[in-house]
């Protein structure tokens, strides 16, 4: 927003009766403050739809571009590269200029991205739109969650922080279902691969008519013009206070993010390689029911306290993982169901538990800031095992490399639920009033 925005602004007492006021108060006054929380909700699960929109579509291109094996990793490494680029900016300027502009801008460069999709080819085009996807979603993501909980007619952090979760984990995966199908029945190789690409157009169209529909959540006075605002990369800067929360938090999100990328990386080669099956709706639903579990555990866990979303999170670890293991060896495809579903469930409720420490702990003014940081190490960690799973295979063979992973894996998550233990009262209590303080 200019500096000369601010003069539109009344003078009245309180939070909240400042908010509904200003730029942003004709489209906002004509709903309910629970309309304007489920309106910021939708634009985040609407924007995140196409994440892996393209995942079940990269074998077509492969056959028609003549790509190799390499340039398709290559591709998909694209993703995470570009969403913490897009996280080292979006967080510290959302705190800046307010929510609403680079939740706009991440449904704009989520649009370029799809339009870059259906004008690919070649393997140019498909880099660009991977990389513009990524940088959409890192961009809006921190600003988005922290617009939800902050719209919360209650001020209920730890259920908004939940609903955010569940949007985060949710949305992809019926994005990923929506591609499945129209690969496995689509009538024609053009339909497959701009169909899915066209409805994410239309849902962004959507989710810009639903961010028309709620408020800035950041008070006039402390947003700046764009001639204040510092557009250098964000630098991680997490207050004393609740450092210790954060780092924890981090590293439990990165974990249960690492087991994402397994299941994204591997889910359909299981099927295809492993099983021998070569249905391609199979490859893709093996992937969806690890994200669907993930987003669904959250619904059914409505009230449960983080310590415990993260300790049973971290519990299941382990066992998932033995599950992958003994898929490999005994080509179960029942191991794969059931480790696809258990690991779904183990990083929905770390995740949900992650994001609920975060945001109980850090003040608002820097929210937006942190949760960036929160989701930099979670995509750091579904890149990681994407990269050293292909050079251990390379090796060792895929066997070897999965056995590899899942011990470091199961001893991190051992140590994780530990911690959890450990995280005294007086810690929380300590960043808790931290908080307030700032």
């Amino acid at each position: 927003m200019l500096d000369g925005d601010r003069l539109v602004w009344p003078r009245i007492k309180g939070r909240r009766a400042m908010l509904t006021n200003g730029p942003d108060a004709d489209a906002s006054a004509r709903l309910s403050a629970q309309a304007q929380y489920a309106a910021s909700a939708l634009v985040l699960f609407l924007t995140l739809l196409g994440s892996h929109l393209a995942t079940p579509l990269y074998p077509l291109w492969q056959v028609e571009f003549g790509l190799s094996t390499s340039a398709i990793t290559l591709i998909f490494a694209c993703y995470p590269l570009g969403v913490t680029a897009g996280l080292l900016f979006g967080g510290r300027l959302g705190d800046q200029l307010g929510r609403k502009p680079l939740i706009l801008a991440g449904i704009l460069v989520t649009a370029l991205s799809s339009l870059t999709y259906l004008a690919a080819t070649g393997m140019a085009y498909l880099v660009a739109a991977r990389l513009l996807n990524g940088i959409a979603i890192g961009l809006m993501s921190g600003p988005a969650v922290a617009a939800i909980v902050e719209l919360h007619p209650r001020g209920d952090r730890s259920e908004a922080s939940r609903i955010g979760a569940i949007a985060t984990l949710a949305s992809p995966a019926v994005g990923l279902l929506v591609a499945t199908l129209v690969v496995h029945f689509g009538s024609s190789h053009d339909t497959v691969v701009m169909l899915p690409f066209l409805l994410q157009l239309c849902g962004l169209a959507a989710a810009l008519g639903l961010f028309l529909a709620y408020r800035e959540t950041i008070l006039p006075g402390s947003r700046r013009g764009f001639r204040q605002t510092s557009f250098a990369p964000q630098g991680l800067r997490v207050p004393a206070e609740i450092r210790s929360g954060f780092v924890f938090a981090s590293v439990t999100g990165a974990l249960s993010w690492a087991n994402t990328g397994l299941w994204l990386a591997l889910g359909p080669a299981l099927v295809f390689d492993v099983l021998g099956a070569t249905n391609k709706l199979l490859g893709g639903l093996t992937v969806v029911a690890f994200l669907t579990t993930a987003g669904v555990v959250q619904l059914f866990t409505k009230g449960m306290p983080y310590r415990r979303a993260i300790m049973i999170g971290m519990v299941l670890v382990p066992p998932s993982l033995l599950l992958i293991v003994a898929t490999l060896m005994w080509k179960s495809a029942a191991g794969l169901i059931a480790g696809a579903v258990m690991a779904g469930a183990a990083q929905g409720l770390s995740w949900m538990g992650c994001s609920e420490l975060v945001n109980r702990i850090t003040p608002s003014e820097i929210r937006a800031s942190v949760l960036s940081g929160l989701y930099i190490s979670g995509y750091f960690g579904a890149a990681v095992p994407i990269v050293v799973t292909g050079v251990i295979a390379d090796r060792l063979g895929l066997l070897p490399a999965i056995v590899i992973l899942s011990i470091g894996f199961s001893v991190l998550a051992v140590y994780l639920a530990v911690r959890n233990r450990s995280f005294s009262r007086a810690e929380e209590r300590a960043a808790l009033a931290g908080s307030a303080a700032a």
